[in-house]
């Protein structure tokens, strides 16, 4: 025992192999889990439906993807999700990547602690307290419709809706996502070496185009990295659309949530959900390959 232990002592960094099998036995779980869900779900989506109270007949069948890939409701709410999911996104992208430039760039401890308590601020905070707070804001009679109306914009009789529809839900998801992607485009911008916009601001690029020729195309990994987590985040999101949307936009977590809860159909809400996985997985992978193509032809 004391040659193992002056032997650990010098050698601090090698690891025994049930050291090695007891620190990957964790992430070995987690993986042994995610992939046991996947069997359990593809298995029950192949399975018939009976009512509460009848028999199952035996078999297998595929009638549950066929009903969600041909009948409207199912496939609307497929493309309501991903649409969402894209335009959350990028409306994501395009208000995250400022914040977190000037968080990376500023000189100003006091400016760069403000912002990131701003953008920290609703981790803090329930989920569902802060899309009932939203609701405030977006609401008929919330804060956007009165400033509309007090500034003479829209007349008092006139409503903005902004709940109960595609673009309140929208905005919900928006407000929902940006913090992971304004801390995933800083983690990025921070990487990045700052030497090289004095360069190309020295050879007489302005601002404009040295962000356009050097400090964009350098973060467009972070970009893809944050549009990423994004859209994934958007289209499992459960909540966003439940309280925003107010049952009127039903995104496929939702669709999900009454096929399981209320009309007890297991095997089609697995199914609506293996389908809705494929897809984002081959979108995923539509991405990886073009970016692999884009960042190391």
């Amino acid at each position: 025992m004391a040659a193992a232990a002056a032997g650990a002592l010098r050698a601090p960094g090698r690891v025994g192999p049930w050291g090695a099998l007891a620190l990957l036995a964790p992430a070995g779980l987690v993986v042994l889990f995610f992939l046991a869900s996947l069997a359990w779900l593809f298995q029950h989506s192949v399975l018939p439906f009976a009512p509460t109270g009848q028999p199952v007949e035996p078999g297998l069948t595929l009638a549950h993807y066929v009903k969600a890939l041909s009948e409207e409701l199912y496939v609307r709410s497929l493309w309501v999700t991903f649409k969402l999911s894209f335009v959350a996104t990028l409306f994501a992208i395009l208000l995250g990547y400022p914040i977190a430039y000037r968080i990376v760039r500023t000189d100003s401890a006091l400016v760069r602690g403000f912002l990131v308590m701003a953008v920290a601020i609703p981790f803090l905070t329930n989920l569902i307290v802060r899309l009932y707070a939203l609701t405030l804001v977006l609401g008929n009679t919330g804060f956007i419709n009165k400033l509309l109306i007090a500034t003479g914009l829209m007349a008092e009789n006139e409503i903005f809706p902004l709940v109960r529809n595609d673009l309140g839900v929208g905005i919900g998801l928006t407000y929902f996502v940006l913090p992971f992607v304004v801390f995933t485009l800083a983690a990025a911008l921070r990487r990045l070496d700052g030497s090289l916009e004095e360069a190309a601001m020295g050879l007489g690029a302005n601002r404009v185009v040295t962000f356009l020729k050097v400090t964009l195309p350098l973060s467009m990994p972070g970009v893809i990295g944050a549009a990423t987590l994004s859209f994934i985040l958007s289209v499992s999101a459960f909540a966003t659309p439940l309280i925003i949307g107010e049952g009127n936009v039903a995104m496929i977590a939702n669709t999900i949530y009454d096929q399981v809860l209320f009309v007890e159909n297991i095997p089609f809400g697995a199914a609506l959900a293996v389908i809705a996985l494929a897809v984002t997985m081959a979108l995923l992978t539509l991405q990886a390959r073009l970016t692999r193509r884009r960042f190391h032809a």
